[in-house]
């Protein structure tokens, strides 16, 4: 099967050039140009979270043990009578050291124990989720970033998709990837309600 060397590089590849054509077709600026090369390169490692020694799912436990220390140390840092806040230097290390191990731990967890190996995230719901999803994080940049980032997002997943699929994995939309058909329309029903929550934004430019 493709590993994470070819689906990152054509990722990258078909992220640029859809960047590219987005800057030339629709003028996407820096900051839309940007963002949606990121999540076009981020999308082609999306699927492989379900993979229990994939350095996707490690890298991102990493980004979510990182994102919870930032928090942690943005909150003892700050003035407060709760915690007796703000926290001499040491103890605010040791909160954020703390609290990168904790998320870290828990989101290695929910992941190892609530999904498999080319399961619901090789789903074909999963590059419209991560667009919808991408497109809301981004929603205050306006509506040309919106879009920039919600395609370049979709792209991004599809390229590990086919790449799979040329390597005989089941590419039919039509087939689920999970036999839990409870769980896969819980998530159909999820990426619905992004989206619109999406291009309700859009619009509201």
């Amino acid at each position: 099967m493709p590993n994470f060397d070819c689906h990152i590089s054509v990722a990258a590849l078909t992220s640029a050039v859809g960047v590219a054509a987005g800057a030339i077709l629709f003028d996407w600026d820096k900051t839309a140009s940007s963002l949606a090369f990121l999540a076009g390169l981020s999308g082609g490692l999306i699927p492989d979270l379900d993979c229990d020694q994939s350095k996707p799912r490690r890298m991102a436990g990493v980004f979510a043990g990182l994102g919870c220390a930032a928090m942690a140390v943005g909150f003892v840092s700050g003035h407060g009578q709760f915690l007796k806040r703000p926290w001499p230097p040491a103890e605010v290390a040791l909160a954020a050291a703390g609290s990168f191990f904790l998320c870290n731990t828990i989101f290695m967890e929910i992941l190892k124990k609530r999904t498999r190996h080319r399961g619901l995230f090789h789903s074909f719901a999963v590059p419209f989720l991560y667009g919808g999803l991408w497109s809301c994080l981004t929603a205050g940049q306006g509506g040309r970033t919106i879009m920039a980032v919600w395609f370049l997002s979709v792209l991004g997943v599809l390229t590990h998709l086919v790449l799979d699929a040329a390597k005989s994995f089941s590419f039919d939309p039509l087939k689920l990837a999970t036999s839990d058909l409870a769980a896969s329309t819980r998530l159909w029903i999820l990426t619905a309600l992004v989206n619109f929550l999406a291009f309700t934004r859009l619009f509201a430019f």
